[in-house]
Order: C-alpha cells, then sequence, then structure tokens
C-alpha cells in the first residue's frame, strides 16, 4: 500500500512538474514587437548624471561649480502607430531647471526589431538656446507596457551625460480611457524623494531623503505627515498640507506645504500619474538658486 502511495505521489510530482515547465514559458511569453509596438502615451523618467571635461570652460548653465552634476528628468511621451511622436518633460541638472512650465520635445522611433530591440531619436529646445538630437537603444517590455533606454548619441547638447531612461504605458492609441482629473490622486499616497540640498554659499550641499504620508481629498486638498533625514539632522517629522491640480493628460502640479521651525515653505512640485493613478513620477521645481538642487520622487497610492 505504501509502495502505491508513493508511485501515486511521485507520479503527481511529475506531472505537476511538467505542467509548471509548460506553464512558465506561456505566463512569460511576450510577442514578436512590430513598428507599432513602442505606441501610445508613456509616463516617463530619466536618471543620471552629466560632466564637464575640462571644468575651465564651462559653455553650458547646466551645472553648480563642479565638474558633474545629477540630472533627472520627468515627463509624458506618445507616439502614434507611425512611429512619430511628442511629449514634454520637467529637468533638474545641478543648479540648472527648466520652469514650472514643461519643456516641449519631439520623438521618432527610428528602428524596432522583433526581439523588441530598438532605437529612437529625440530633439528638443532647451531655455539658454541648446537644441540637442539624442538617440537612446530602447528595449520594449510586457508587449509595450513597458521600456527601458539609454543614451547612444547626443548632438548639440551635454555630450559626457549619461542615465537610464523608463517608461510606463498609460495608454495606447485608440483606447477608450476615462480622463485623469481629481479622482485619479484621491486617496492615501506614500511618497518617496531623493534630493541634495544646498543652504548658501561655503556650506557643503547635503544628502537628503524624504518619505511622506498623505490623505488626498476628491477636491485635490491634501494633509499627512513629512519624515526627512537632512546631511547630519535625522528623525525630522513636519505635518504637510496642499493641493494637487490633475491634467486631462494625467500631468499634475503640487503645492506643498511645510512648517519648519514656525515658517511656512511651498514646495513646488510637478509630475506624472500612471498606472490609473496608483503610481507617479515628480521632481520638486523650487525656482531658488539655493534650496534644492537635485530631487527625484515616487509615490504610489496604498488605499482608495
Amino acid at each position: 500500500m505504501r509502495t502505491r502511495v508513493n508511485v501515486v505521489a511521485a507520479a503527481l510530482l511529475v506531472v505537476g512538474f511538467v505542467a509548471a515547465v509548460v506553464a512558465v514559458p506561456a505566463a512569460q511569453a511576450q510577442a514578436p514587437c512590430t513598428a507599432q509596438s513602442m505606441t501610445g502615451t508613456y509616463a516617463f523618467y530619466e536618471r543620471g548624471s552629466s560632466a564637464i571635461l575640462n571644468s575651465s570652460v564651462q559653455p553650458y548653465p547646466f551645472h553648480w561649480a563642479g565638474a558633474f552634476a545629477p540630472f533627472v528628468v520627468v515627463g509624458e511621451i506618445t507616439i502614434g502607430l507611425d512611429g512619430v511622436g511628442n511629449g514634454f518633460f520637467w529637468l533638474r541638472a545641478g543648479s540648472y531647471k527648466t520652469g514650472l512650465d514643461p519643456v516641449p520635445f519631439q520623438v521618432t522611433v527610428t528602428e524596432m526589431n522583433a526581439d523588441c530591440t530598438g532605437k529612437f531619436t529625440t530633439t528638443l529646445s532647451l531655455p539658454g538656446g541648446l537644441s540637442p538630437t539624442i538617440v537612446e537603444r530602447v528595449i520594449l517590455m510586457d508587449n509595450g507596457r513597458e521600456y527601458r533606454a539609454i543614451p547612444t548619441s547626443i548632438v548639440n547638447g551635454i555630450t559626457t551625460s549619461a542615465w537610464v531612461h523608463e517608461g510606463h504605458r498609460i495608454s495606447k492609441p485608440g483606447e477608450t480611457l476615462a480622463t485623469c482629473g481629481p479622482q485619479t490622486a484621491r486617496g492615501t499616497y506614500v511618497s518617496i524623494a531623493e534630493n541634495l540640498v544646498w543652504f548658501r554659499e561655503g556650506m557643503p550641499i547635503f544628502a537628503d531623503v524624504v518619505m511622506s504620508r498623505t490623505e488626498v481629498s476628491m477636491t485635490g486638498d491634501f494633509s499627512g505627515t513629512f519624515y526627512e533625514k537632512l546631511g547630519p539632522a535625522g528623525g525630522i517629522e513636519l505635518p504637510t498640507w496642499g493641493t494637487t491640480t490633475v491634467n486631462p493628460d494625467c500631468s499634475f502640479a503640487t503645492a506643498m506645504n511645510i512648517d519648519i521651525a514656525g515658517v511656512p515653505v511651498t514646495v513646488p512640485v510637478r509630475g506624472v500619474f500612471f498606472d490609473g493613478g496608483k503610481k507617479m513620477y515628480m521632481l520638486n521645481m523650487n525656482q531658488d538658486p539655493t534650496g534644492t538642487l537635485f530631487s527625484f520622487g515616487q509615490g504610489q497610492r496604498v488605499e482608495k
């Protein structure tokens, strides 16, 4: 009897193993990519650094007084079935940042292979007269729902810049989706951000990390708690409140208030929601010459 039970058990294990082996490729299968695979609207970020090879000659206004600067971009891109599209972004690179209004750009998918590797070219005009043309190597994942990319060439820009580029599709061409609006941001969110902060000339630039938990109402008003580790100072815990306005294209503008030693400070934040408002990318876009010199944040809804 025991032998029979063992045989049956072994047979079940073999069947289960075979089923698992067969099921794994099916679960991970991705259809061969075509020229239309990278279409739709994507939320994206780029994150890396840039350097001036000869710091005594600095033709670009993109850096603080130093040989390198962290670099971050948050934006949105829409690509049509013809592989041509446009988008917008906010950028911070060292002490340089774009304004509160997003910067437009154009993109063309120039190559897409069956293995979902390809290339796209971006052209744009930055404040200050620069007009870079950037080629990036891209890999599509999850049947075009996500992509990763890195630059391969930069013309008329800072050629020493390097970054990683991550995109998440918001919608496909022709898809009927609810327009983003106040309902998109409603709920409880946990957000984290990495910053570099400079208070004044002669002081060091401090590494800074923040985390917050906020409750956002249908009107866009929110309140919560702001936690921070700034340079040598840890254990910072402050109330935060403000308003978030969500645009139909899923970009948003937030005015975040923090009371620091009795002095209220308002931080302008810009970003993009994706995954139905469950996630977001964002930047602190303060326009002061001091304060936050670099910032990149991500948020996720934990409760609707």
